[in-house]
């Protein structure tokens, strides 16, 4: 009886492990949530925005160049 109470407590610390490893491993939803896709780096703003605009035509929602160090990145929300 011990045996099974020991294994049963060993399965469910194992199971809390990864469940805790998932949601640290996971990433933010906050991007994701409201449908943002980082595209592309742009050396250049204008270059960054310049292709946001493109994407326009394309059939994108909205575009958003962001300082993601050392470039722009294009983000785009579909």
């Amino acid at each position: 009886m011990r045996q099974k109470a020991a294994r049963f407590g060993v399965t469910l610390a194992m199971a809390a492990t990864l469940a805790v490893g998932a949601l640290a491993a996971a990433p933010p939803a906050s991007a994701k949530a409201l449908g943002w896709t980082p595209y592309q780096g742009y050396k250049t703003l204008t270059a960054c925005a310049k292709a946001g605009a493109a994407h326009l035509d394309w059939g994108w929602k909205e575009y958003e160049c962001r300082w993601d160090s050392p470039y722009y990145m294009l983000w785009l929300r579909s």
